[in-house]
């Protein structure tokens, strides 16, 4: 039903004011919840009893209520207040010209607010205020200002809108589920969260909507991993695992596999086996090698479909990645290991000439290329596989939500549908993962190879920023080499932080002995593979950059780490940065730079911990989630009382779902 100046007893201004900020409808008004409650049923007749510290609730009169215009055009509201014991003070308020009409002296009042002692009297500084009624609610939701419309009219609006809730908001989750967990109906829930009895018939509440709005995520996530498994059933390659063959892969690496790799190994592995296409997201910390891993399964699918499988020929497998840096150091790293067992590979980026795009389309088309890397060009509508059997997605999260739906449907519409493994080497506590990629098996390298040496990270006060100057240029003159990394590209009018280009200037003539590189996002993909190289090489001995070098790139010559205005980015990006060195036999350093504003401890989890898991989960709880992985680019939508960090909980709800769709099939 239509919100109208009837139902709301308002005014035309406010209709439209309510529908600019989408509130057209009834359910619109009652869906918009309150950010909190407050108690105010514990009433205070005297100043002399308020403290200055929380949030109180006094009885009074208005004495007398004046407007005035300050000097910078702002409504300033006065209220001089008088209590039972005759006792004085002042209220104060900007820019409500309606309380001059909804006042007036001689009124009896409640003000609920926060006092202050200032210039030797008693202030309530933007307080609430309401007229003293018997009919006044004592447990009270607060609720945000919406498009210049007060909370408190929107607390009051809510009031007219009581009769609508049952008829607005069915049940969602199953019967058989609320039973089991003795809920309320939807409607009774909602009702006590904008009409609550007590505080614990709102935590109630908020406890039983958030179970709600977290179940219907689960529920989308596992009804798409179901579907998927019914889809292509029949029509994935079902490759049973041959002991010998990946006991001779593993034996060609230059080094030991984890035994988490091991571990996850076996999971992709017997995942293949099955008849429909698997959906797998492997989690692997920075260094614990999620990419060998994925190696190994495409390799071994290969092998097998080509030994065991000839009506088939074989299967092509494509490893995307999100960046062409990226996907080149895949081609260029695994290029020798992989002519060793007779594997063709390929690459396929944007940057490419036309006539090698053709050349690299064609083989892929005629079957001769096994295993192509690329970025998104490959799942242009140019691109045709002669049978794609195995999808690795390298940085999942990294790809937008089109572009991934597009790979989704792109792989839906193959010969034969393929097995799919997403990566990511940005550490996602459980919780959110199970959010993130209900539809998905999830497997976690979280093991470091034997010898790997920590990372020592300090965060570095200004005056100290000389000593690390000094420490870089001992490490230079030792060989090693520097990612210097800055938030911007180039300097900003309006940030005073630093940019990529003036630390290379800066760099530069600290040392000019030295060869400073620069590298961000707006450079084609040419030079930045030319800039690349030559960091690579030593040609470049100190390499300034933005967020480009982020993930992926891997120079084990690299041991040093410095990152301007480190609080500008978030712990697990951090992470993500420090593990760009560290990846050789030398000790590796990072050096955290703040800027002059910064004052909160948040970096000094950085300095004591070399776990992104650890740091994932600290930065899960100092932030909102989309804040710290881009969850809303991830499809994940606003959630009112769901807590995204409650692991329990979501793998509880995952239960419940799988246990009632069990049920519903017998």
């Amino acid at each position: 039903m239509q919100l109208t100046k009837s139902i709301l007893h308002t005014t035309d201004a406010y209709i439209k004011r309510l529908h600019e900020a989408g509130i057209e409808t009834v359910t619109d008004l009652l869906t918009y919840f309150p950010r909190d409650i407050e108690d105010k049923s514990d009433v205070c007749e005297q100043f002399s009893s308020l403290n200055i510290v929380d949030k109180q609730v006094v009885k009074c009169r208005i004495e007398l209520i004046t407007s005035e215009n300050t000097r910078n055009k702002k409504l300033l509201i006065k209220a001089v207040l008088v209590d039972w014991d005759g006792s004085y003070a002042e209220a104060v308020w900007f820019n409500r010209k309606y309380l001059l009409q909804q006042f007036a002296s001689g009124d009896t009042v409640l003000i609920y607010g926060k006092p202050k002692y200032e210039y030797g009297r008693l202030t309530f500084p933007s307080a609430e205020i309401e007229q003293l009624r018997s009919t006044r609610r004592e447990i009270a939701p607060v609720y945000s200002d919406l498009n210049y419309i007060p909370g408190i009219w929107i607390r009051e609006k809510i009031v007219l809108l009581r009769s609508y809730l049952a008829g607005n908001f069915p049940d969602t989750v199953p019967v058989e589920i609320r039973a089991k967990h003795v809920f309320r109906t939807r409607a009774e829930n909602i009702s006590s969260i904008h009409f609550p009895t007590s505080i614990e018939d709102f935590e109630r509440a908020k406890k039983e909507l958030g179970y709600e709005e977290l179940y219907h995520f689960q529920k989308k996530g596992l009804e798409k991993k179901y579907a998927l498994e019914r889809d292509s059933l029949g029509l994935a390659p079902e490759l049973q695992i041959d002991v010998d063959i990946m006991r001779s892969l593993i034996a060609s690496l230059p080094f030991p596999l984890t035994n988490k790799q091991r571990i996850v190994l076996f999971q992709i592995l017997k995942d293949m086996e099955r008849p429909h296409a698997m959906a797998r997201m492997l989690q692997g910390d920075v260094g614990t090698g999620k990419t060998v891993v994925a190696l190994l399964a495409s390799v071994h699918a290969i092998l097998l479909s080509r030994n065991k499988n000839p009506e088939w020929k074989w299967i092509q497998v494509a490893i995307m990645a999100p960046t062409e840096i990226l996907a080149r150091q895949h081609f260029s790293g695994q290029e020798d290991w992989l002519i060793q067992w007779g594997i063709s590979s390929d690459l396929l980026v944007g940057s490419l000439t036309a006539r090698l795009k053709i050349d690299a389309r064609s083989r892929l088309a005629s079957g001769q290329t096994d295993i192509i890397f690329g970025t998104h060009a490959l799942i242009q509508d140019s691109v045709s596989f002669s049978r794609l059997g195995f999808v690795v997605v390298d940085e999942q999260h990294r790809f937008g939500v089109e572009q991934r739906k597009t790979l989704e449907e792109y792989c839906s519409n193959s010969v034969i549908v393929p097995h799919r493994l997403n990566m990511s080497a940005t550490p996602i506590p459980r919780s959110l993962a199970l959010t993130l990629y209900g539809d998905q098996d999830i497997s976690v390298l979280d093991e470091y190879p034997a010898g790997r040496l920590p990372i020592h990270t300090r965060v570095v006060k200004e005056e100290r920023r000389n000593e690390v100057y000094k420490w870089v240029d001992e490490e230079v003159r030792s060989g090693r080499q520097v990612y210097w990394i800055s938030p911007l590209v180039e300097e900003s009018d309006t940030l005073d932080i630093a940019s990529a280009t003036n630390m290379q200037e800066i760099l530069s003539g600290i040392f000019p002995h030295l060869s400073v590189g620069l590298i961000h996002g707006k450079m084609s993909g040419k030079e930045k593979d030319r800039i690349m190289q030559e960091f690579y090489e030593n040609k470049i001995q100190i390499l300034s950059s933005t967020s480009v070098v982020e993930v992926g790139v891997n120079n084990p010559n690299a041991t040093v780490m410095c990152i301007e205005a480190a609080e500008r980015f978030g712990l697990s990006q951090l992470h993500q940065f420090r593990g760009r060195v560290g990846r050789g036999a030398h000790q590796s350093y990072c050096y955290l730079f703040t800027t002059k504003e910064y004052k909160s401890d948040r970096l000094k989890a950085m300095e004591q911990t070399n776990d992104g898991f650890e740091l994932a989960q600290i930065d899960l709880d100092l932030r909102w989630p989309g804040e710290v992985y881009g969850v809303r680019q991830s499809g994940v939508p606003d959630m009112h009382f769901a807590d995204l960090r409650d692991t329990d909980l979501i793998a509880d709800i995952r239960s419940d779902i799988e246990e009632w769709m069990k049920g519903i099939k017998k």
